[in-house]
């Protein structure tokens, strides 16, 4: 995601501050829009920026990360893929 874009619309998160970027990815602080309010990264990455492969290694890391619960990983706990 290029400088200076407003972060997307997502329908259960309210997105606030980035807090980096890299080559293909922007991650974003938000906040669930339920009553708990939980704090959560969301990580924002463009699909047009990504060849085949770039595209397999983000699916492979995405099946990793549903199964892995470590103290020192973070958590995927939610994916969407939008078209």
């Amino acid at each position: 995601m290029a400088a200076g874009f407003a972060p997307p619309k997502l329908k259960d998160f309210i997105l606030t501050e980035k807090l980096g970027s890299g080559t293909y990815a922007t991650v974003y602080k938000a906040f669930r829009k339920t009553d708990s309010r939980e704090a959560v990264a969301v990580k924002v990455v463009s699909k047009k920026s990504l060849n085949k492969s770039s595209m397999e290694n983000l699916l492979t890391e995405i099946e990793i990360l549903k199964t892995v619960r470590h103290p020192h990983i973070v958590q995927l706990k939610d994916f969407q893929l939008n078209n």
